[in-house]
């Protein structure tokens, strides 16, 4: 009997027939090109601010030294420190935004470049670790991000809030890329899930705590970004003490060293959105939705609040608790969806976030409205790693490199253009086209999976 996600075919999917390897891949694989991994992770997005890199695993045999485990565990509390800052940050933008009277389109295109820098950097930023290190890209990116926290204090121009949230973005994605590409050179196989447990729990954590900040002080006043510019700051003290980063450079049979450039992993992405589309053409819109989603409601959800009146202390409270929750149905989800058709499971996911985005629509407000949108989130946000669990079950297993590469390009693009389409359809009906463009978006996915699930349904066999 079949597995529920056995890979299949576009037959199965009612799509036209393809041959059985594409004569590019053919080459490639004859080239050898996918016969190692790259230097730096290829990354997937996590929760709208992280992303996860894959690199080689560890020897079966290897141990991790007791001191690299003390370094890791310093790292990750110098990380913790940083993305409190980096969560407290992304909200009391939107709410300093909105204290000015900005116009909520205005508000959208400022955190959209926060996404873009995020895909650039994820793109291009790898450069400067490569050359200087683990420690000195951590210091640099952190130095970065502490200025540019300053400078939306100082300066209130749009524009230069815009390019400050684009350098923000690029500075973050490469601050995640050291602390993952660190994190994975010093677990050993037997280790790997349980550091990754910690670090993903850690930034759950971090970006949760960090709402609970807003209440410090006044959002419209100097001393919240004084207080994330601190907090940046104080990232690099533990991990000025971790110690080095043990090295690890990938080799290929011939003994030659491999350290890809930033063109040949933007090379490696768009080969991948052909692969993507080509295996798994529904998995190329599902990943989009959930950047589009994911960045929307990190980004909008503090000005459909405020629009509604809500204070910023309630404001501070429902996200922190919101992204909180988020973490109580990730397992449940990822077991259910390793059992069923992943199709299903997502189309699943589709129609409930959609139903809930219409009843949000209508109540806006009060406590059922508030424990609705506890339900949104904690469903929206399982969507992406059902997504990427459905296209690499769909295509060739020695092009996942390139595949990781497209799925990190599209969820980028989807969550740079989320908050300004989202803050499009609330300048057009008001707070409320926040779940409007969430239901049209989380509508046309459900509707086509289901027209998937129709044409080709899994039958045992």
């Amino acid at each position: 009997m079949k597995s529920a996600n056995q890979p299949w075919t576009r037959e199965s999917a009612g799509l036209s027939a393809l041959p059985s390897q594409a004569p590019a891949l053919q080459a490639t694989a004859a080239a050898g090109a996918d016969s190692f991994e790259p230097t730096l992770p290829t990354l997937t997005p996590l929760s709208g601010a992280t992303l996860t890199p894959r690199l080689p695993s560890a020897p079966a045999g290897h141990e991790t030294p007791r001191h690299s485990l003390q370094a890791t565990a310093i790292l990750l509390f110098g990380y913790a420190i940083l993305i409190t800052g980096n969560g407290l940050l992304s909200t009391l933008i939107s709410l300093r935004l909105i204290e000015q009277q900005t116009p909520a389109l205005v508000v959208g295109v400022v955190q959209s470049a926060y996404y873009a820098g995020f895909m650039v950097g994820a793109l291009w930023g790898g450069g400067l670790i490569r050359r200087v290190g683990h420690h000195r890209a951590f210091v640099a990116f952190a130095a970065f991000s502490a200025c540019c926290a300053l400078g939306f204090a100082v300066w209130h121009a749009a524009p230069v809030w815009v390019a400050l949230r684009f350098v923000m973005g690029f500075s973050l994605v490469g601050i995640f890329t050291v602390i993952e590409s660190w994190l994975h050179q010093v677990a050993s196989n037997a280790q790997r899930g349980r550091v990754f447990s910690a670090y993903l729990i850690t930034n759950y954590l971090g970006v949760g705590i960090g709402q609970f900040l807003l209440g410090l002080a006044d959002p419209g006043g100097f001393a919240l970004f004084s207080v994330v510019s601190a907090l940046f700051s104080a990232s690099l003290i533990p991990v000025a003490l971790a110690g080095g980063a043990p090295a690890h450079v990938p080799v290929t049979a011939s003994g030659e060293s491999v350290a890809p450039h930033g063109a040949s992993k933007l090379a490696r992405g768009l080969s991948g959105l052909g692969i993507v589309y080509r295996w798994a053409p529904l998995g190329v819109f599902g990943c989009l939705a959930a950047g589009l989603l994911n960045s929307s409601f990190y980004t909008m959800q503090p000005i459909f609040m405020r629009r509604l009146d809500y204070s910023v202390g309630d404001v501070s409270h429902f996200m922190g608790f919101a992204l909180l929750a988020a973490l109580l149905p990730q397992w449940p989800v990822a077991r259910l969806a390793d059992l069923v058709d992943r199709r299903a499971v997502i189309a699943a996911i589709s129609a409930l976030t959609a139903a809930c985005c219409a009843l949000l629509f209508v109540l806006q407000k009060g406590g059922l409205a508030v424990a609705i949108d506890y339900l949104y989130v904690a469903v929206v946000f399982s969507l992406y790693g059902v997504v990427t669990s459905y296209v690499n079950d769909c295509t060739p297993s020695d092009q996942r490199i390139a595949v990781s590469s497209a799925l990190l390009l599209i969820f980028s693009l989807g969550a740079s253009g989320g908050p300004t389409l989202a803050s499009a359809a609330m300048a057009l009906v008001g707070p409320r086209g926040l779940y409007l463009f969430a239901a049209i978006v989380t509508g046309t996915l459900t509707a086509l999976m289901l027209r998937s699930l129709k044409a080709a349904p899994r039958l045992p066999g």
